[in-house]
């Protein structure tokens, strides 16, 4: 039986001028020229606090090396579109601060049309693979957070050191209601409050005021 030959492309032979070693030199440089998500530090943001959903400037942290490994940091990216948890027309709105380190996703083409009119479009140029076409998703090694809501074993704990405002037409709580402070209904303080018409007998005393 004769011998099968090895493929010409499995063979051991990858020197400079083999044809292996030109196409993988080929196959790396294409593979090289595609935009890989990374790690990036938010420069500025660009948002109000119930708005269309911002955009945000961020900063490449992982630099590029030159052939003798010296670092060359990568430019800005501009009016990054950021992510915002949210379904229809509710959400959760905790948009991005400088300093914050998230990650970019970066576009297969040139997304510029359908991120400026929010609709289906075609590409915007031939561009593949670019920086400039990406979306920002954070954040990821951030400090500790002065507020927040935090799952427990026990329940929900939220923290804050401001205050906490609630805008809604009824608001019914099943559970008892325990608090340090005060509690005012209608400008009438629970702890302050005083009674009119109060006298000795059995008769009920005025409303509180």
């Amino acid at each position: 039986m004769p011998t099968t030959a090895t493929p010409y492309l499995l063979r051991s032979n990858t020197g400079k001028n083999s044809l292996k070693g030109a196409l993988d030199s080929l196959i790396a440089s294409h593979i090289n020229q595609l935009g890989p998500s990374m790690l990036v530090q938010v420069e500025a943001v660009t948002a109000s606090a119930a708005s269309l959903t911002g955009k945000v400037t961020v900063r490449p942290m992982v630099q590029q090396q030159d052939a003798l490994s010296r670092p060359l940091p990568h430019d800005i990216i501009h009016n990054v579109p950021y992510l915002r948890i949210q379904g229809g027309s509710s959400a959760l709105i905790i948009d991005p601060k400088p300093g914050d380190i998230g990650f970019i996703i970066i576009s297969g083409r040139d997304h510029t049309h359908a991120v400026t009119t929010r609709k289906p479009a075609p590409p915007a140029s031939f561009r593949q693979f670019s920086m400039q076409d990406c979306v920002y998703v954070g954040g990821f090694l951030n400090n500790g957070p002065d507020q927040f809501i935090q799952a427990t074993d026990h329940g929900w704990r939220i923290v804050t050191p401001g205050s906490v405002t609630i805008e809604a037409s009824h608001i019914e709580a099943n559970c008892d209601i325990t608090t340090s402070g005060d509690v005012r209904a209608g400008g009438i303080s629970l702890k302050q409050h005083v009674h009119g018409g109060v006298q000795t007998g059995a008769g009920a005393s005025a409303p509180p005021q």
